[in-house]
């Protein structure tokens, strides 16, 4: 195992993979059609031309390549932070159901922005406990985000459609949701107080989920991996933080 700087470098190289891979997926969606008409109808909303949705995974593509070539800089984390703020904060006033969006469309952004922060300190002052758990606690939170607030306190209709669907569940899908949003709430809440190998099982767990849920879901509906609000693909950077989060644990 590396040690001292040279784990701090590849520690780093993998932080930032985790940021651009939303970046460069984002990017690439444009071209499915379904992004597109998906991306139409809020700008047009916003009174917005569709150039801009064309624009914008421009500027998203080179800045994929930009976090991955360039070492953390604060005008780097600006300009991925800054996005991610504004565009959550306009979609929540245009749509505040997208805050209880069963695949969290916009609720995926926090441990996306917990990541983001985390690398630039990483660059700044290495593995100090404030990066740490920044880092833990911002993978933490989206299970406590996505386990009470659409499975727990506003169940919809299209997650409890792909339950029932899934022909998984012998009992009723509310049911299923509500037992599935205590277990994501609870592992969310274990992953900032264990410690040792039980922190590592829950960790693992996670990271597992986070391979298995996607796909059981968009099995019904693989147009969600192109949706311009990411549910699915928003799914890799909190995969890469949660891994990191288990490598530094086992050191």
């Amino acid at each position: 195992m590396t040690t001292g700087a040279s784990a701090t470098d590849a520690e780093l190289r993998w932080l930032k993979l985790g940021a651009a891979s939303i970046w460069f997926t984002t990017a690439l969606g444009v071209l499915h059609p379904f992004y597109r008409s998906v991306g139409h109808a809020f700008l047009a909303r916003l009174g917005l031309p569709d150039w801009l949705m064309w624009a914008t995974c421009a500027a998203e593509l080179v800045l994929a390549v930009l976090v991955v070539a360039l070492p953390p800089r604060t005008w780097l984390f600006v300009a991925q932070a800054g996005p991610v703020v504004v565009f959550t904060v306009i979609l929540a006033a245009l749509e505040p159901t997208l805050l209880a969006h069963p695949y969290g469309v916009l609720s995926k952004n926090y441990p996306f922005l917990a990541l983001v922060a985390a690398t630039w300190l990483l660059g700044r002052e290495g593995w100090t406990s404030r990066v740490t758990w920044l880092l833990r606690g911002g993978m933490a939170l989206i299970w406590l985000t996505e386990g009470i607030v659409p499975k727990v306190l506003f169940q919809q209709p299209l997650e409890l459609a792909v339950v029932e669907g899934s022909g998984l569940v012998p009992f009723s899908p509310s049911l299923f949701l509500t037992l599935l949003g205590v277990a994501q709430a609870v592992s969310g809440v274990l992953a900032v107080t264990l410690r040792g190998w039980l922190l590592q099982a829950v960790l693992v767990a996670q990271a597992g989920a986070l391979v298995v849920l996607p796909l059981l879901v968009s099995w019904q509906d693989p147009t969600l991996w192109v949706h311009p609000f990411g549910p699915m693909t928003k799914n890799f950077p909190i995969l890469f933080g949660t891994l990191m989060v288990l490598h530094r644990c086992r050191r």
